[in-house]
């Protein structure tokens, strides 16, 4: 009987699934046989590109506007998911020209604010391992199960916008009744919906604001990036003009290598501020996500490896300027109280700067000031013994200075980023390898002298120890010798996807473990430790 009732309900959602297929699909015909007709004369719809490539299926509807495409923003990377998803399923052609066209013109018209776009920065560069704070639970039951939170946050849209989303989900994956058949789906997803609309509507001040500025990034910056395993680097970086857009070239060098390294590619610039990159390092291929700031003074964003997106860096440009010193990184970013110290600053006009331009702190005194050279200076400090602990701005009306200098009475504990890590095996068939880069920074543990409270301080990345444990830790860790290995710069390289022959039933090279690093500060040994998952790779359909 429990049988015959299961697939009763079965044949019933196969046949409700077929009529909301067959109602769509008769849907779209009727839009397609009417977008010519709907037309307003003298009218652009978005764009001219956007009226050819577009208006075979959508409508221009009773309000003037082009249906569906008018009443959502996505950023760059959100249009082209969409224009991908229209060529794979409804068969629209496009040549390589247009399609960059059509993401060109949908995010000038259809985009997001920079304000919008910079809290879903991680999204857009795809960083990896990276934790989201979502508070809202039907959201997290609804969404979150299949998506990360950014790609929602990513748009927006009308309530009535949001709404099409359940039923493009009940056409086009019918089976998410059967995935959420713990929860009843519909009436969460319909609250979750409610919550979007309103955190994500069309029209924001932001939007209204921004929407026909633009920024030209063409000229000289100053560069200061990160990468986990390498640490700080600095560099110069120009931009120049050309007919796609803008052809950049960047030579960097990091601090604690010796000799530099020169990259060279294109620049797109969408929205007027999402500038998107490709060039060439060492023979591999790099993509930057980045968004123009602060009045077109400061881009700041990430650049992956391709051929490994765990492969990632941290950067932020500053544009060149004659007027007075600024300060775009310091080394070390803290100092010990009670000690001597040199602190080499990196900028711009820095030979310009003496000791009364800088507002140190109480207690902070510089003994010496030594130049390297117009972009580089080093500065002796004597600390006090009982200068206030904190992290405090050095700039002062006669210098401008991007970063702030702590303070610290020792270092206290390391912890280790990302603080949840995920690498992916690949490398046999048409998907990367997804490694980890591991990060271990000295904390201390802040005026009160209690771990985990609001005034510990993060101070410094440090050279650590790195090895690989069990996870959970007293296991036999029978993963640990198929999963990959971690070198001592504090990168994991995952193994090689598919099945093992030497695992027991075959298995794959996937599994989990500890990862510690340990660090000798003050006669003592700091550990800090973090999860790491090794899985499957991500198959998904990726367009650049």
């Amino acid at each position: 009987m429990k049988k015959t009732s299961m697939r009763v309900i079965l044949l019933l959602l196969v046949v409700g699934c077929l009529g909301i297929l067959f109602i769509w699909f008769q849907n779209q015909s009727d839009v397609k046989e009417s977008a010519s007709v709907m037309k307003v004369e003298g009218a652009v719809h978005v764009s001219k590109q956007v009226e050819a490539s577009c208006m075979g299926c959508h409508a221009v509807d009773e309000n003037g506007k082009l249906a569906r495409i008018e009443y959502m923003r996505k950023t760059p990377e959100g249009w082209s998911q969409t224009i991908a998803r229209m060529e794979r399923i409804h068969g629209l052609k496009l040549t390589d020209e247009q399609r960059r066209q059509l993401i060109q013109d949908l995010s000038a018209e259809r985009g997001l604010a920079p304000e919008e776009a910079e809290a879903v920065q991680y999204w857009t560069a795809n960083k990896p391992s990276y934790t989201e704070s979502v508070k809202n639970e039907n959201v997290q039951n609804a969404c979150m199960t299949c998506h990360a939170g950014g790609r929602f946050m990513a748009q927006r849209r009308t309530e009535e916008e949001w709404k099409n989303l359940k039923d493009f989900h009940l056409v086009m994956l019918p089976s998410i009744y059967l995935n959420h058949r713990h929860m009843d789906w519909p009436v969460v997803a319909d609250a979750a919906i409610r919550y979007l609309a309103e955190q994500y509507p069309l029209e924001t001040e932001e939007w209204r604001q921004w929407k026909g500025k633009g920024y030209d990034v063409q000229g000289k910056w100053k560069v200061v990036g990160f990468r986990g395993t390498k640490g700080t680097y600095i560099g110069d970086s120009e931009f120049v003009k050309d007919k796609d857009g803008f052809v950049e070239t960047k030579t960097i060098r990091y601090l604690h290598e010796p000799g530099s390294l020169t990259m060279r590619g294109q620049a797109r610039l969408y929205t007027g501020y999402a500038l998107r990159t490709q060039y060439q390092q060492d023979k591999k291929k790099l993509t930057g996500t980045f968004n123009v700031l602060e009045g077109g003074t400061v881009i700041k964003g990430d650049w992956s490896d391709a051929s490994d997106p765990g492969i990632t860096g941290e950067e932020i440009y500053y544009k060149v300027q004659t007027e007075k010193p600024e300060i775009i990184h310091m080394e070390p970013q803290a100092i010990e109280r009670g000690k001597t110290q040199d602190i080499t600053l990196y900028g711009m006009n820095l030979q310009q700067l003496t000791a009364k331009d800088m507002r140190l702190p109480a207690g902070v005194s510089v003994q010496k000031i030594t130049p390297v050279s117009n972009e580089e200076i080093k500065v002796t400090v004597a600390v006090g013994k009982n200068v206030a602990e904190g992290s405090f701005a050095i700039g002062s009306g006669q210098v401008i200075s991007h970063k702030k200098l702590a303070v610290y009475h020792r270092v206290d504990y390391v912890k280790v980023t990302p603080s949840y890590a995920v690498s992916r095996v690949g490398g046999a068939g048409p998907m990367h390898k997804v490694s980890t880069q591991f990060v271990a920074y000295a904390y201390s543990n802040g005026p009160d002298r209690k771990k985990g409270t609001a005034d510990d301080m993060q101070l410094m990345p440090v050279k650590a120890k790195w090895s690989l444990a069990p996870y959970p830790e007293g296991n036999k860790g029978e993963d640990l010798a198929y999963i990959g290995k971690i070198d001592q710069s504090g990168l994991f390289t995952p193994g090689t996807e598919g099945t093992n022959a030497k695992r027991v039933f075959t298995a794959e090279n996937v599994g989990s473990a500890t990862v510690i690093a340990k660090y000798e500060s003050g006669g003592k040994t700091l550990i800090g430790k973090t999860h790491l998952i090794v899985t499957v790779p991500d198959y998904n359909n990726i367009v650049n």
